[in-house]
This record gives structure tokens, C-alpha cells and sequence, in this order.
């Protein structure tokens, strides 16, 4: 049966006394009646004319149809400048989305000789020198078998292609053995400001955890610095014997900034140590002064009422110093919680913010702002500025939900696996637990389609080192990563000269 009330001649309805109504004529009735004819046609019209609206509306929002061009972000931020459009996309969006189209493969460089390179294991870690090094030529060194250390010389044409042989360097396109013994090598990092190389080791027990040592440098008659590889006559093992547990090693160590009294922080299987500029080393964690540290587990609670008072981070994979303060450090690991604390103070007091996963990668990208990036398919932004300080009982921690979550990035199982941020490019390249490398906005979180050349790498696992680098004489950045025994370089510039034309 029909909800809508039938029409009777000479009769209205009215909806809310449930009744008909005879109409009655305008000169009869009461100037307010609603059954006077006049009110009953003019009600008639109100609601013609409402109908009549809503069609036109629809119509409209069907002929509306949003640009094909706005699924490019490339393209739609050309064409929004062309028209001179403003708050359509940011600046820096368009330009990481148009370096990361115009990515190209621009060469490798082997770190050794393998009978099958396909399945050959993934070198550990690798470091490419940049222009902050302040020489007019640029090296790379990686470990071939995570025990030696080997370094090249790096040289370009003028497409920005990597060279197989370094034809301005004595005894170039071979690999030069550097004598220095670092098992399980964990990382290779650069400190401009002393002109040191760190090494670190994660292979347990009471072994060599940080090695560091001088490059020597030489300077040609026109004042101009090299390096000189193979050449290194000492190193010293900073962090020898220097824990009581058996069991300990090093993930991972970060150069400090030249305003630090600091040489690098490192992260290791026990906390946090400091190393001083005069290489001497000191925990900025206390989990090694108890005699037997407790396993928390990832969720548990680090405090209770009852229970020795320590708060603070355990297995430590990444850390970083916070972009123009280096007085404030961040820290991941294992428990997953963004660990934030005060260098100056003189205990370490850490807050931290819960995370949705144990923590591979941190990167302070700006004063304000952290991104982190771990497990279970979790890389977020936390913005400092907004975080809470909530205390329950004993323990006092730190809320803040991500200002920025990034979608597509798909890493489930994997602690090591290659991570780089560019904020220069606006973009964090990360290796995919499927073996593929993605390019992501800073800005958006969004994945970027990158060139056929990134976008066609495949591995049968993922990539464990990748890094932004910018060689002396190039105007951007490139990203570099490490495939099987081959340090390969992708970037944006022209890969002939026909591609300049």
C-alpha cells in the first residue's frame, strides 16, 4: 500500500493532523487558514519549484567530472603553475612526484666476484661520499663478506653515470682492501667534522663493537682534496670489552652534529652509548648497570609500584639527532615506542611514544617533526609539538597519534632492510618486504610512480642498505643501493645526451 496520501479534488491533505481538509475560497476563508485556496496553491508551487531545484543539482554533480590529470601528481602540479593556480598542490610534492617519474638506472659498481650474483646475499651496509665532505672526489665503502672493509673511487660522466673504471685515480676500477677486521659488519657511517670513518659490529660477545679510523686525505697542487684508499695504517676499537654481558653488539651508530661535544651515539642490543670526541664511550642507558636485565617484552609495562624504577629503551636498531637541536635525541628498537630524551640532563630521563610496531628507522626531517618506520606495515610522522604527557602510578609516558601514516608501505617481517629519507627531494625510498624499492611523499605519504628502472627492481629478498647521496659536482641527490654485490646508483638527471634535447 502506497505511503503517499491520495489527491481528492476540492480536498488537501495536511501532513502532520493526518486529515483532509475541504479548500475553501480565498474570500470566505480566514486570511490564515491553510485550506484557503490561495495558501494551497501557493504551497503547490513552493514545492514544484524545490523539486524542480533538486533535478537541476543532480544533473549538474553528473556533468562534473574530475580531470584524468589529477591522478598525476606531476602533471596537475605543471599544469596548476602553468595556469597560475594556487593552493592545488605544494611545491615540494610536484617536485619529489617529477624526480621520482624521471628516475633512471645509471650504473653499478661490484664489491666482489661471484659465481651466481643473483642469489648472492645483499651486502650489510655501504657509505657513498657526498659533497659534505668537502673533496673534489667521491668513494664508497662496503663489506663484501660483512668482515673487511673495501672501498672505490666513484667517478661519473657527464650524464651523472657511473664509470667502471676512475680514470683520474692511481690503480683505479679495482676494489682497495682497507686492513681493518670488523666481523658481522653492521654499519659504515662518516663524521665530517673529524674526518673519521665508524664501523660498528653486531657479532656477540666481548669483540670489537665500534672501529674507527682517519681516511687519509691528499691535496694536489691546485689545492683540491682526494682521498686515498687503501691506505689506512691503524684503527682503533673504542667500544672493546666494554660491556659485562657476553651477548651484546652494535646496530647501528650515528654521527653527531658539528655544534656536538659528541663524536656519534650508538645503538646496540643493551641501550644507548655516547662516544665523547676524545673516542672515550658512555652509556646514556642504564640497562647494563643491573645484574640482570628483564625482558619487558613489546608490550609489557616497563614500571610498576614495587619494582626497581627504570624507564628507558633496551634493543636500539636507530637513532637520530633532532634537525637543529643536538641536544635531543630519538631512538627505536625492539619495544615499540618512539623514545625521546635530553642529552643535557644529567640522567638520561626518557618519555616515548607509543608506536604501532617494534621501530627499524628513525629520521628527525625537521625541528618539529620524526618519521619512523618498522614492522607490521608501519611508517608514520609524529609531530613533538603535540604530544601529551600522561601519568599512571609510576610510569609516565607520552601520547600523540601520527599527523602523517603512509598507506602503501608494505615491510611485515623484516628489522633489516633498506630505508633512506631525502627532505632535500621531499621523499623516503624504502624496500618492500616483496623485494621491490618505493619512492613515498614526505608530504602526502602517498606512493610515487617511479621510472621503469626502479619501478622493474625486483629481488627474491629485501635490499638491506640504501642511501641518498649527493657526489661532489652533482646538483641533486641520487639514491644508491646495495643488490647482491653491487652498489647501484638510480637518479633523475639525463641518462644520454638525446635525452637533453
Amino acid at each position: 500500500m502506497s505511503s503517499t496520501p491520495r489527491e481528492i479534488p476540492g480536498f488537501y491533505y495536511d501532513a502532520e493532523r493526518r486529515r483532509y481538509f475541504a479548500i475553501e475560497n480565498s474570500h470566505t476563508a480566514p486570511a490564515s487558514a491553510e485550506w484557503s485556496s490561495a495558501s494551497v496553491k501557493r504551497r503547490r508551487l513552493e514545492t514544484q519549484a524545490a523539486e524542480e531545484a533538486a533535478q537541476q543539482e543532480e544533473l549538474i554533480e553528473n556533468h562534473i567530472k574530475r580531470s584524468v590529470l589529477t591522478n598525476d601528481v606531476a602533471t596537475s602540479g605543471l599544469l596548476a603553475r602553468e595556469l597560475g593556480a594556487s593552493g592545488m598542490l605544494e611545491t615540494e610534492e610536484v617536485a619529489a612526484a617529477l624526480w621520482a617519474q624521471g628516475v633512471t638506472d645509471k650504473g653499478s659498481i661490484a664489491f666482489g666476484m661471484s659465481f651466481n650474483y643473483e642469489t648472492h646475499p645483499h651486502m650489510p651496509c655501504f657509505y657513498v661520499s657526498g659533497k659534505e665532505c668537502g673533496t673534489k672526489s667521491a668513494i664508497a665503502y662496503s663489506t663484501f663478506d660483512e668482515v673487511m672493509l673495501m672501498g672505490t673511487y666513484i667517478e661519473t660522466d657527464e650524464n651523472e653515470n657511473l664509470k667502471t673504471k676512475a680514470a683520474h685515480f692511481p690503480h683505479s676500477g679495482r676494489l682497495h682492501y682497507e686492513m681493518i677486521h670488523c666481523p658481522q659488519m653492521s654499519s659504515i657511517k662518516y663524521h665530517q667534522p673529524t674526518n673519521k670513518v665508524l664501523l660498528t659490529s653486531k657479532e656477540p660477545g666481548r669483540g670489537l663493537s665500534l672501529c674507527v679510523f682517519t681516511p687519509p686525505m691528499d691535496t694536489t697542487p691546485d689545492q683540491e682534496l682526494h682521498w686515498i684508499l687503501g691506505e689506512v695504517d691503524s684503527y682503533r676499537n673504542i667500544m672493546y670489552n666494554f660491556s659485562r654481558s657476553r651477548s651484546w653488539g652494535v646496530n647501528q651508530s650515528t654521527p653527531a652534529p658539528a655544534s656536538s661535544d659528541l663524536l656519534c651515539v650508538v645503538g646496540t642490543s643493551r641501550g644507548i652509548q655516547r662516544i665523547h670526541l676524545d673516542e672515550t664511550p658512555s652509556w646514556i642507558t642504564q640497562t647494563v648497570q643491573m645484574d640482570s636485565p628483564p625482558d619487558y617484552g613489546v608490550d609489557a609495562k616497563i614500571d610498576y609500584p614495587g619494582r626497581k624504577h627504570y624507564i628507558g629503551p633496551q634493543e636500539i636498531f636507530s637513532q637520530d639527532f633532532q634537525v637543529g637541536n643536538h641536544n635531543i635525541l630519538f631512538a627505536g628498537g625492539r619495544q615499540p615506542r618512539l623514545w625521546v630524551t635530553d642529552l643535557r640532563a644529567p640522567t638520561a630521563g626518557w618519555n616515548f611514544v607509543k608506536h604501532g610496531s617494534s621501530i627499524a628507522h628513525v629520521r628527525s626531517i625537521n625541528p618539529h617533526q620524526v618519521l619512523v618506520a618498522g614492522l607490521r606495515n608501519r611508517m608514520s610522522v609524529y609531530d613533538m609539538r603535540f604530544i601529551q604527557n600522561n601519568k599512571n602510578g609510576y610510569r609516565e609516558r607520552a601520547t600523540s597519534s601520527p599527523i602523517l601514516e603512509f598507506p602503501d608501505y608494505k615491510n611485515e617481517p623484516y628489522f633489516n632492510f633498506g630505508w633512506d629519507v631525502s627532505t632535500e627531494l621531499n621523499l623516503v625510498a624504502s624496500a618492500q618486504d616483496n623485494g621491490t624499492v618505493k619512492l613515498f611523499s614526505l608530504s602526502s605519504g602517498c606512493v610515487l610512480p617511479s621510472g621503469k628502472a626502479l619501478e622493474s627492481f625486483r629481488t627474491d629478498d629485501p635490499v638491506k642498505a640504501m642511501m641518498f647521496q649527493t657526489l661532489p659536482g652533482e646538483n641533486s641527490p641520487s639514491l644508491y643501493l646495495a643488490k647482491g654485490p653491487f652498489l647501484k646508483k638510480f637518479g633523475c638527471a639525463p641518462s644520454d645526451l638525446s635525452d637533453e634535447e
